[in-house]
């Protein structure tokens, strides 16, 4: 999933969830800057406020294996059930890191970020928790496993759904998985089935006393709103202003918070924490030529008697938090005793 689901739709699930505006907001930013967390930063390095974060992406596949093994199957590719139905392939392989939707260990992180109350690490766990059913079917490490017979496959890494692409991203694409016995994908009917799993667990969160008809009444009317702003079938994601637009009106309505959703800025939490001083090239735009770029910017705490209060200072926390715990939880499942090849 990219943007459009982590930030937008989301969005409106927590506020359809009994979130207000303000709090769903934040779930929603914490949910996609777990893509863009994606740079190390050293912040007032030598002073008694220095800090450093974690990252939650990584734009380079050819990181490390312990950079990559503590990134993808944390944050995006949550190992599940590999045995379950939708994962049966052609070839009759299975893996133990494999990505199935809802998977026990999914819904245990997202309980575990339930019970804090902290918004940002809801935000974080909604991500992870969604990217089951974008991303089932895919390993969070480099296997043959996760391989696809297309013209990449000689040229990319088998890590995650490199080969696929964006196919398992793009909401209104309906493409074929040709490793499984049941090769149609429809992503919009999966990003509608994550879109309600997700509704259920933070409606429950948001207001425990909410009987079952009234989140049946709230699923049906989010559904319903969902599949109509994802519109038709768009093969090249051509439409995809055109479906932010809609999800944008649709923030607007009194079911939604009525305040308009702003459209997503990924500097909006750094630039509020930190000072950011740029030398070279700017490290945040985390691309080919930055990578190569000698220089280092430096940062500082915009206020350092109130950093620990900022959106990014709390989102990293969140990070760390989300990576302890999952890691707690799968190590005890399907990591359990698993040896893996060196990358």
């Amino acid at each position: 999933m990219d943007t459009e689901f982590h930030y937008y739709m989301m969005y409106l699930v927590a506020a359809k969830a009994g979130f207000g505006a303000g709090e769903a907001g934040k779930i929603a930013y914490a949910s996609q800057y777990v893509d863009d967390n994606s740079l190390i930063l050293e912040i007032d390095k030598d002073q008694a406020s220095a800090y450093r974060n974690y990252i939650s992406q990584t734009m380079n596949i050819l990181k490390p294996k312990s950079t990559l093994f503590r990134i993808y199957p944390l944050f995006h590719f949550i190992p599940g059930d590999p045995v379950s139905t939708t994962a049966f392939r052609k070839d009759g392989k299975m893996h133990w890191l494999n990505t199935t939707p809802r998977s026990e260990n999914a819904r245990k992180i997202m309980d575990a970020a339930c019970a804090t109350g902290d918004l940002y690490r809801l935000g974080v766990a909604c991500h992870s928790y969604a990217d089951t059913w974008a991303h089932q079917n895919f390993v969070g490490y480099c296997d043959g496993f996760n391989a696809l017979a297309s013209p990449l496959s000689h040229v990319v890494p088998n890590i995650g759904h490199a080969d696929a692409q964006h196919n398992p991203d793009w909401p209104a694409l309906v493409w074929r998985d040709t490793r499984l016995l049941e090769e149609r994908r429809d992503n919009k009917a999966l990003f509608l089935e994550a879109a309600q799993h997700l509704l259920h667990r933070l409606a429950k969160f948001a207001d425990p006393a909410l009987t079952d008809r009234g989140l049946g009444e709230k699923t049906a009317a989010l559904l319903d709103d969902l599949a109509a702003a994802i519109g038709e079938r768009d093969q090249k994601n051509a439409y995809v202003e055109e479906r932010i637009a809609r999800y944008r009106e649709l923030s607007c309505q009194s079911g939604y918070g009525a305040t308009e959703l702003p459209v997503y800025d990924d500097d909006q939490w750094l630039a509020e924490a930190l000072h950011e001083e740029v030398r070279g090239l700017r490290d945040q735009d985390d691309d080919t030529l930055s990578r190569w770029d000698p220089l280092t910017d430096v940062y500082t705490w915009a206020n350092r008697e109130e950093y620990q209060q900022t959106d990014w200072y709390r989102f990293q926390e969140a990070v760390k938090d989300h990576q302890n715990t999952a890691w707690d939880i799968v190590s005890a499942t399907n990591l359990k005793g698993l040896q893996l090849p060196e990358l």
